[in-house]
């Protein structure tokens, strides 16, 4: 067995009323990938925010490289070894590379003044690890995601690093920069330095991790070698149960074919070439394609989120104008939209006034502009409930919950404006096995309430287990569609999506 470079025990955290991490217990190998799992809340993102110095731990210890550690900041952690890829990237934005990379510790000349010379040259050379060393002097605005996730691994880099934790590195990166991210990690372990990996995506396990650990609900469940073990087995560790992710499609087929929405040859110069459909009551309409297809765009102009140039949108038989979102909220159109941090919720506020947000003037109505406070509690407490938002209580901030169930607010958010058609860009990212098997039988409960429901997503087994009709995007245009998903196989559905 490989040296534990890591290894903590009886690790506790509370925030406020919720026990986040109830003594765990966790074991790192030197230069192995080890995998973190487990359901939204169960404290993995808290644990390697924990060893980061981004928190700190009320209860445990955790011994690093022969020593205990309890660091104060996240500076602290990377100048001794420990760095971590946040899920989401906070990088300054109008900043080159290399002052990102070195953020907080510049090189000085010996006036005190930034030695920019030296800061370029130390970026180009630490650069160099990813061939990024053209790059160091472009603003990280103009970077994709997977380099800017490289940017937080440099960051780490810099110092004697023996310990990078991943938290949900892929959840946005497209499946190219996903073989590129594993390119990298296996590059690390060839270096000797060790990966703690969280991620919700299971089969990404088998292809990068040694070993994986589970928690549930902010306690240790087990330990076990990425080789002894199956993706069934995981998500039994996971939810305490066997589980039938996509479950069983009880509906009963509509009978009329009621149209609720159609879109007539919509064009804009955003990625959206001549797009027509039509969304039935009742239905789950799938849109699949690849990362530039002109789905969400599409989605988004149709939301009224992005300008069109040309295009017909009729609801129940009546053409509509949507300019803006304001007008689709009215008009009965919903949007859950693909970045919840961006567009989803509003973090720093509470998740009752996330949820009442896009219909917040119907609820001051009654009371001469003040909000019916009470109206609005039940109206969250409800929707929390549904969909098992884990939190002390409605007005807990959203930034203080755990990304899966930030994710569950946005949803929640357009549920509640009870829309005739609602639009679920990505519904189940960064959400676990357990929620995505409630967000499919939410979907199915919309159906059968008679709404128009249009899921777009890049995983395809969903598309083809919970969608009626499946839409494949290309290019701006939608180059197929499939009337139903009965024996349809992935491969036939990405033919059309590559060409």
């Amino acid at each position: 067995m490989a040296d534990l470079i890591l290894k903590s025990q009886g690790i506790s955290k509370r925030f406020g009323g919720v026990q986040a991490l109830d003594k765990i217990d966790f074991e790192l190998r030197q230069g192995e990938v080890h995998a973190l799992v487990g359901e939204n809340g169960a404290g993995k993102s808290t644990y390697i925010k924990i060893l980061a110095g981004v928190y700190q731990k009320d209860e445990g210890e955790s011994v690093y490289d022969g020593r205990k550690i309890n660091f104060r900041s996240n500076l602290e952690a990377r100048q001794q070894g420990i760095g971590m890829v946040p899920q989401l990237i906070d990088l300054a934005p109008k900043l080159t590379v290399a002052e990102n990379i070195y953020m907080g510790v510049y090189p000085r000349t010996r006036m005190g003044f930034i030695d920019w010379k030296k800061l370029y040259a130390q970026a180009e050379n630490i650069a160099k690890t990813f061939g990024m060393e053209g790059m160091v002097r472009t603003p990280v605005e103009r970077l994709g995601t997977g380099h800017r996730q490289l940017i937080e691994v440099l960051k780490a880099l810099i110092y004697d690093t023996k310990i990078i934790a991943f938290d949900e590195p892929t959840a946005a990166l497209s499946d190219e920069e996903t073989r590129w991210l594993f390119d990298l990690i296996r590059t690390l372990r060839g270096k000797g330095i060790s990966v703690i990996y969280v991620s919700h995506r299971l089969d990404e396990l088998f292809q990068i991790a040694d070993r994986v650990s589970v928690l549930k609900d902010g306690q240790y469940v087990g330990t076990r070698e990425i080789a002894e073990i199956n993706k069934d087995e995981i998500i039994s560790m996971m939810v305490g149960r066997e589980l039938n992710l996509f479950g069983t499609d009880t509906r009963k087929k509509q009978k009329d074919k009621e149209v609720l929405l159609e879109v007539k040859d919509l064009r804009s110069k955003n990625n959206i070439n001549g797009v027509s459909f039509k969304v039935y009551k009742g239905e789950i309409l799938g849109c699949f394609g690849m990362v530039g297809s002109g789905r969400t765009e599409t989605a988004m102009a149709v939301f009224g989120a992005d300008e069109k140039d040309e295009g017909v949108i009729t609801l129940k038989g009546e053409t509509v104008h949507i300019g803006t979102p304001t007008q689709a909220v009215r008009l009965g159109v919903g949007l859950v939209p693909e970045n919840r941090i961006t567009q989803g919720v509003i973090l720093k506020a509470a998740i009752r006034n996330n949820i009442t947000l896009p219909f917040v003037n119907r609820l001051a109505k009654k009371r001469a502009g003040f909000i019916d406070m009470r109206e609005e509690k039940v109206i969250s407490a409800n929707y929390m409930a549904q969909l098992k938002v884990k939190a002390p209580h409605d007005l807990a901030k959203v930034v203080t919950l755990s990304g899966g169930n930030q994710q569950k607010v946005s949803i929640a958010k357009w549920l509640a404006t009870r829309s005739d058609v609602i639009i679920f860009d990505e519904p189940t990212h960064g959400i676990d096995v357990g929620a995505k098997a409630d967000i499919y039988r939410l979907l199915r409960g919309l159906s059968e309430e008679g709404k128009g429901v249009v899921m777009i997503s890049s995983e395809l087994p969903e598309v083809l287990n919970v969608c009626d009709r499946i839409l494949v995007f290309r290019d701006g245009k939608i180059v197929h569609e499939f009337t139903e998903n009965k024996g349809l196989t992935e491969e036939e559905v990405v033919a059309y999506a590559i060409g």
